[in-house]
Formats: C-alpha cells, sequence, structure tokens
C-alpha cells in the first residue's frame, strides 16, 4: 500500500512538472546585439509555436515560419525576437516571439540600390559569408 501511494505521487510529479528556458535570442538570426536601423514602428509583434511529441523533431526553423504566417504574408524577416524551448511529460515545445518586418516594404522605401546598400552596410550578406543551402 506504501509502495503504490509513493508510486502514484511520483507519477503525478513527473505528469505534473514542466520546464522553460531561453533557448537563444536573435536578431536576424545573429547571436550578436545589432543596431540594424529597421524602423520597428513598421513591424508586427508576433508569436510562433509548435509542439512536438517526445521531442522528436522538433526544431526552431517551424515556429519561426509559424510567427512569419501569424504576421501576415507581407513579413518575411523577425527582428529582436526570443526562442524558448519549453519540456512538458512526453511533449517538447518551441516558442519564437519577435517582431515582424517586411523587407519588400522596406525596399519600397529605401529603392532597390538604398536596400543593397542597407545590406551592405549592416553585413546581412555577404559573398564571403552567404552559405547557399539547395532545398
Amino acid at each position: 500500500m506504501k509502495f503504490k501511494s509513493l508510486l502514484i505521487i511520483a507519477i503525478a510529479a513527473m505528469t505534473l512538472s514542466s520546464c522553460s528556458f531561453r533557448l537563444v535570442d536573435f536578431t536576424v538570426i545573429s547571436s550578436k546585439n545589432v543596431n540594424l536601423d529597421i524602423d520597428r514602428a513598421q513591424g508586427v509583434k508576433t508569436e510562433g509555436k509548435k509542439s512536438y511529441f517526445l521531442g522528436i523533431g522538433w526544431n526552431i526553423k517551424d515556429a519561426m515560419d509559424e510567427a512569419l504566417e501569424e504576421a501576415g504574408p507581407d513579413y518575411d524577416m523577425l527582428i529582436d525576437g526570443v526562442v524558448r524551448y519549453t519540456s512538458y511529460p512526453f511533449v517538447s515545445g518551441v516558442t519564437v516571439e519577435g517582431t515582424a518586418v517586411s523587407t519588400k516594404a522596406m525596399k519600397a522605401r529605401m529603392g532597390e540600390a538604398g536596400f543593397q546598400d542597407w545590406l551592405k552596410g549592416q553585413n546581412v550578406l555577404s559573398e564571403e559569408t552567404a552559405i547557399v543551402i539547395p532545398e
């Protein structure tokens, strides 16, 4: 009887316990705090969540994609974001929150040449650092 009670308490404690911690902060997926000279008022606060049974196949990309989809079809870049990993018994999850901005709107405001100059000035993309991953 005593063993049965302890077993029930142990199972209840494992089932009701959880863990959540900050996984990574990002500014356009940079672990450095970068000033991108972007008008954050043009962006939309957004959040994306993805859960995985037994943590199988979890990744950050799914939650980021969901956050961008939640913001709307015109938004394609997240800035000032936070990624959190959550763990419950049998279920793991990833939450991404940040400010979604539209590079299309930035190009419209700056012009194509101005946008390319902005990219070069912020070291967002260069031929030396770009990695092409075929889909």
